[in-house]
């Protein structure tokens, strides 16, 4: 079946390294509630994401604006540091699930700063993309953070008809990702067909919750 993608979307950082400071800006998902989903920003002193590690600090996102900020101080200013989105609590607590971290965005003490002195961060973002569809199926393929074990930390996929997905599990469909590489490919068998001249969207969760969501794809078939 033919379909072309309308719309891509994950979590969105960008920040800056200002001597001992870090401060990012980030854009949640379009109908996202941050704080009451548990969402959280968390920081540690690596390359990469330490899966399952609690960061130091832990900052949970107050309010439910899609779009905020906020800096952590008084870091070692010759290593590096990498902060993690983190989708929402462990299921029936207030804790941080450490390994639903849908995003990043590091920075490297002494890397190419400008004339006073900042270091802009790189970011990463979980990206999820439909490469075949038909009337009973669709493969998709997703790439995550370096670091992540799709599997163990319960990443799943969701399928909603239309363009708007919610965060209460009002999906058509729903499959565990079963993969442990944190790049891979899957098949989605669906239970309703797929109908030609219809909008899905395809989102991603990074932790086992219905409001874990930090990636989704819309789509739409044409004929066969």
């Amino acid at each position: 079946m033919k379909f072309s993608i309308t719309q891509q979307e994950g979590i969105q950082f960008s920040g800056k390294l200002v001597g001992s400071t870090v401060q990012v800006e980030y854009t949640a998902m379009l109908y996202e509630q941050p704080a009451s989903n548990g969402c959280f920003l968390s920081i540690w002193q690596d390359t990469q994401v330490p899966f399952g590690k609690a960061g130091n600090p832990t900052n949970p996102i107050v309010g439910n604006e899609r779009t905020g900020s906020q800096s952590f101080d008084q870091l070692t200013t010759d290593v590096p540091y990498i902060v993690g989105w983190g989708a929402g609590n462990q299921v029936g607590t207030t804790d941080p699930d450490y390994n639903s971290i849908g995003a990043s965005i590091s920075f490297t003490p002494g890397g190419e700063a400008d004339v006073n002195g900042i270091v802009d961060g790189i970011s990463e973002q979980i990206i999820l993309t439909p490469v075949l569809v038909d009337q009973n199926s669709i493969v998709a393929t997703f790439v995550t953070l370096d670091g992540n074990n799709p599997a163990r930390a319960k990443n799943w996929i969701g399928l909603w008809q239309g363009s708007t997905i919610d965060f209460d599990g009002g999906y058509l469909q729903k499959w565990d990702v079963t993969s442990t590489n944190n790049s891979d490919s899957q098949g989605l068998n669906v239970k309703q067909a797929i109908r030609t001249g219809s909008t899905y969207t395809l989102a991603y969760g990074s932790g086992p919750k219905d409001s874990d969501i930090v990636a989704r794809v819309t789509f739409k078939t044409g004929g066969y």
